[in-house]
């Protein structure tokens, strides 16, 4: 696989990206010669993120301040606008090197602007899932060259899964946060994500393509823990576990 611009400015991209322990730490186990790339995907997922904060003072600013934000990434993805922002230069160096697909990354864009103006109800909630924390797996995915069809929908099930977790986790948090969380409360929400994780199939997923959905070992320790537990920090176990899967999965790559 092509390495980025070279030399890639790896702690540059480790702070855009900083703020997503969790898949950071993902992606720490990444191919050497991926790793500027996924930590290019977390930036920009953050950078999107950023463009929701309106929303928690819609009274004043209503969302328009985030669809301008939004508006101006998905410019710049389709070439319409310069790419003046230190993260963009490298988003389209991954897409001229195959490295990244433009319609996987606007889906990423559609999903904040579903968030900001988009219906509340349960369909909308789950597309703005897919096409989110789903298709930011799914974008890992295609990093690492995975083609299949069927594969790259089971990653995006578990970056939805791995999502409707972290929902869990900070559950009381978000529910004051103004951001769109499961509109059918908490119990669905962890229905919803057991089943996008019985959709990734953790046990009969090729053990290369395991590299790529690292976070759904998170989703299943947080799918599995009491309503009791949100809001607390992440604990050792859940770290241990990751390591273990991500240095086995590594092993597997490398293996081919």
């Amino acid at each position: 696989m092509n390495t980025l611009l070279s030399p890639p400015p790896m702690q540059a991209l480790a702070e855009l990206a900083a703020g997503d322990a969790d898949r950071l730490l993902c992606a720490r186990f990444l191919p050497v010669s991926a790793q500027a790339g996924g930590l290019v995907l977390l930036a920009f997922h953050n950078e999107l993120i950023r463009a929701l904060a309106p929303a928690r003072s819609a009274a004043v600013a209503g969302p328009m301040a985030g669809l301008i934000r939004l508006q101006w990434w998905r410019e710049v993805l389709e070439k319409a606008r310069p790419p003046e922002h230190t993260l963009a230069p490298f988003l389209l160096e991954m897409l001229a090197r195959g490295q990244a697909r433009q319609a996987t990354l606007l889906r990423l864009v559609h999903s904040c602007e579903s968030e900001l103006t988009g219906p509340r109800d349960m369909p909308a909630w789950e597309g703005m899932m897919r096409d989110g924390t789903g298709a930011l797996q799914r974008a890992v995915g295609e990093l690492l060259g995975v083609e299949d069809a069927s594969i790259l929908h089971r990653l995006e099930a578990g970056g939805m899964a791995y999502g409707a977790g972290a929902m869990l986790r900070h559950w009381p948090a978000l529910q004051q946060s103004g951001r769109f969380v499961c509109p059918q409360g908490v119990e669905a929400l962890r229905q919803q994500g057991q089943a996008w994780l019985e959709a990734l199939d953790w046990p009969r997923l090729p053990a290369p393509v395991r590299l790529a959905a690292l976070p759904g070992v998170l989703a299943g320790r947080d799918l599995a823990r009491r309503a009791s537990h949100a809001g607390q920090p992440r604990g050792v176990g859940d770290r241990a576990a990751l390591m273990w899967q991500g240095v086995k999965a590594l092993r597997a790559f490398e293996r081919g």
